[in-house]
């Protein structure tokens, strides 16, 4: 569990979003999509709130980790 929290908690952010962003446009693409970018665009967002609230918590999860470490 400690090697999970701490991949995510080291993890780039911006790329896995660039990342889930071009997932997201050409799913939407090839299902023929009418608004495909906005959706595309709004699943992105849903993602990256995901990923900033895992990132948070994994931080908090290693470091309170690290301290019972040190102990």
């Amino acid at each position: 569990m400690n090697d999970i929290m701490q991949y995510i908690s080291r993890m780039n952010l911006v790329l896995w979003v660039s990342g889930i962003f071009v997932a997201h446009l050409l799913l939407y693409m090839v299902l023929g999509t009418a608004n495909w970018a906005w959706t595309a665009l709004l699943a992105t967002v849903v993602w990256a709130i995901v990923l900033v609230v895992a990132r948070v918590a994994s931080r908090r999860w290693v470091e309170e980790h690290e301290k019972e470490k040190n102990r």
